[in-house]
């Protein structure tokens, strides 16, 4: 199995960058973390390096474009939930939130992890610890937001065959576990 989630996806095992999909990516990921902190050792853990940063901000204007499917497709899971309705009506509405979410997906494609990027993952969580959502929720919608992007991708570059989602996923795992190191979310 690669350590690069991306591999399973575009193709990038044992090829040349001439042959990749990601041949003409001319920006650079950018990871700024202390050496030896919890972060940077929860990044090497989970193999997510420079690279897979400059593919994932290569794929941002294609998530920009989708935006508003790709939220639209995590809140109709949640609107489907009476707790986390009762949750979401408590603190907030779904209009201000798909907002937010917009933002931080976003983020996410921006190919940089540095102390702003995960002091703004960090709020989020003490926010949802705060509010009462317990991880499972949290977890259990963020499966739409990688079937939407793994949806998004096929289409996009459907000569890249179909994901297999049972083993190493490719795009949206390496998002998932960006936003997972935010203090250990």
């Amino acid at each position: 199995m690669s350590t690069c989630p991306f591999s399973t996806f575009f193709g990038l095992k044992g090829k040349g960058k001439s042959e990749s999909f990601f041949q003409g990516v001319k920006e650079k990921g950018e990871v700024q973390v202390v050496g030896k902190s919890t972060l940077a050792k929860q990044l090497a853990m989970i193999n997510l390096t420079e690279e897979e940063l400059s593919i994932v901000k290569a794929l941002q204007p294609l998530i920009i474009q989708n935006i508003d499917a790709i939220v639209d497709y995590f809140y109709a899971s949640i609107e489907k939930e009476p707790l986390l309705m009762k949750i979401v009506n408590q603190n907030s509405t779904i209009e201000r939130l798909k907002l937010t979410l917009n933002r931080h997906i976003c983020e996410m494609f921006s190919g940089r992890i540095d102390s702003a990027y995960i002091e703004q993952r960090s709020r989020i969580a003490v926010i949802h610890m705060r509010i009462g959502l317990e991880p499972k929720w949290y977890l259990g919608a963020f499966q739409n937001i990688m079937v939407s992007l793994i949806d998004l991708l096929q289409k996009k570059h459907p000569e890249q065959g179909r994901i297999r989602t049972s083993s190493h996923s490719c795009h949206e795992d390496s998002q998932h576990r960006t936003a997972n190191c935010a203090g250990g979310i």
